[in-house]
């Protein structure tokens, strides 16, 4: 069977089963993360041993003779320093993911009952910027983004390649003869 991932076609459903609580977020994110077992994010060394009582975290052995370094799973991530569970982070990620148009700040500050829309900010900017960096997306287990339309250097959206934007017309008037006749109208009153 092939490794569960997150994906662009994910339904509501399957992101629930899949992520059925904290625990089991933490644990896609470490064996995706550390495929071969935990690695000192300091220095590399692969000697770390865990606490026992507090899963997910580790000290490096290496490091211990420096007077220690302890580090968890979120530590070099989007979700360190934040006191937002990680399943919510999971949450937010996959309507990032699976919604056609895309999903406002506001819409995730009133979808997920933030109390300030500042929280749900600094939450949309930081998924933003790791979708765009492969190495956050081969964390997460995300494939490739494809046939969406990407910002570009200015952060401004982009139309796919190829296609045209119309500025005027519509179904009954395809030529859009009406529409440019009341915006000349509306400007000649103006003038």
């Amino acid at each position: 069977m092939a490794a569960a991932r997150l994906s662009e076609t994910m339904t509501l459903a399957q992101f629930e089963r899949l992520f059925p609580t904290e625990e089991a977020c933490k644990s896609y994110l470490a064996a995706h993360r550390w495929p071969d077992g935990p690695v000192c994010v300091r220095c590399g060394n692969e000697r770390v041993y865990p606490f026992t009582n507090r899963p997910f975290h580790w000290q490096c052995t290496r490091c211990a003779a420096a007077g220690g370094y302890r580090f968890s799973l979120l530590v070099g991530t989007i979700f360190e320093n934040t006191n937002i569970a990680l399943r919510t982070w999971f949450k937010v990620i996959h309507l990032m993911l699976t919604s056609e148009a895309g999903i406002s700040a506001l819409e995730i500050q009133r979808m997920f009952g933030f109390g300030s829309y500042r929280t749900s900010h600094f939450m949309w900017h930081r998924i933003r910027a790791g979708l765009g960096d492969p190495e956050f997306r081969r964390l997460m287990g995300i494939g490739a983004a494809e046939g969406r339309p990407s910002a570009g250097k200015d952060g401004k959206q982009r139309p796919p390649a190829g296609s045209v934007r119309k500025t005027f017309g519509s179904a009954a008037d395809p030529n859009g003869t009406r529409a440019r006749a009341r915006q000349n109208a509306r400007t000649r009153a103006l003038k």
